[in-house]
């Protein structure tokens, strides 16, 4: 992305993509075939991931970059929220394996053509700068796309590791819920149905999130809107414990969904204010890593401590713990104000 833009990167990616999840409709056995595929979707889909559509964004937007990145990742949250009940349907309709054909075909048909015809890498590509301002116009606050640190001098901040795991730590908790939030229900007595509406209300949770994180962060300090975010989730988890009925399982999702919804808006927008653009793609994709590595292992410990114990009490109050530790960790984060300044003044001297 930093080396090439994200037109090419994405476009390719997202066919790659389409490819894997035909193929999955034609899996019959054995068992290491579908991991297979899903270890491959997972490789070739990561240009289609939050990293890439960020850094494109990040291009073109400097003053109102947090409201652009929350506006652009709606389109995940939409997908969360609509996606799970699409997929029943044409399971329960259909089978899974025409279910996967329709999915594929869908993404082929649609995603990689609007990204190849209308996505333009960076603003300089047709005659512009950050916001919208003409290049002959003498910038006064936006960073070049070549301002701040590279790759080896981010790697030896302490800000870089801190935010490593922070992520790492609300992925873990959150997405591991959300990944077992399907039987938590069942468990309960509620059907799939419900089970997958609350997963829909999920997402729909973290498009207001989007939306909310990406115009508060352009006004107010990000580490401190990500710790209220992380708080919240924290309050979410243990509510899970609780019967109190379909609303109030819901509501918990929606705690939880806020916090989840930080991971493509509020990540970049952290990293390209404290590390700057130089190398924005390469930044974000190791924190980006650490967040989705998050999300394996707190599916899997939860799962294991589920299978240990025979109920999902232990995990959820160490999930809640750990996300906890992860809102604290935020606030602790320095200020990144006058990062900007700083960073292009080294550049230059180092020039």
């Amino acid at each position: 992305m930093d080396r090439f833009g994200g037109r090419r990167v994405i476009a390719l990616s997202t066919v790659a993509l389409s490819g894997c999840l035909l193929a999955l409709s034609t899996v019959t056995g054995p068992l290491w075939h579908l991991f297979a595929l899903y270890a491959l979707a997972g490789v070739v889909g990561a240009g289609s991931t939050p990293v890439a559509y960020a850094r494109v964004v990040s291009n073109w937007f400097d003053r109102n970059r947090g409201l652009a990145l929350g506006v652009t990742s709606t389109g995940i949250g939409l997908g969360v929220a609509v996606m799970p009940s699409i997929a029943e349907f044409l399971i329960q309709r259909m089978g899974w394996r025409q279910a996967y054909l329709v999915l594929g075909g869908v993404v082929l048909a649609f995603g990689a053509p609007i990204v190849a015809i209308f996505l333009r890498n960076a603003p300089e590509d047709v005659g512009l700068s950050a916001d919208g301002i003409r290049e002959n116009r003498q910038l006064t606050t936006a960073p070049g796309p070549a301002t701040g640190l590279g790759l080896a001098e981010a790697l030896r901040t302490v800000v870089f590791w801190q935010l490593c795991a922070i992520f790492f730590l609300v992925s873990a908790c959150a997405n591991g819920t959300i990944a077992h939030l399907a039987p938590m229900l069942s468990d309960r007595g509620i059907s799939g149905r419900n089970a997958a509406s609350a997963i829909s209300f999920f997402g729909a949770a973290t498009i207001v999130g989007r939306l909310g994180n990406g115009y508060l962060v352009d006004r107010l300090p990000a580490q401190r809107v990500a710790a209220m975010l992380f708080f919240g989730a924290a309050l979410g988890l243990p509510m899970l414990l609780v019967d109190g009925g379909r609303g109030w399982f819901f509501a918990a999702a929606a705690l939880v969904g806020l916090a989840i919804g930080a991971e493509s808006d509020v990540m970049p927008f952290l990293v390209s204010r404290y590390f700057g653009m130089r190398s924005m793609g390469a930044l974000f994709g190791c924190i980006f890593a650490a967040y989705t590595l998050g999300a394996a292992v707190g599916a899997y410990l939860l799962g294991a401590g589920f299978d240990a114990t025979g109920s999902y009490r232990a995990p959820l109050e160490f999930a809640t713990a750990a996300m906890l530790l992860a809102a604290v960790a935020t606030l602790a984060l320095r200020s990144y104000e006058n990062r900007h300044r700083y960073q292009t003044q080294e550049t230059q001297l180092n020039s």
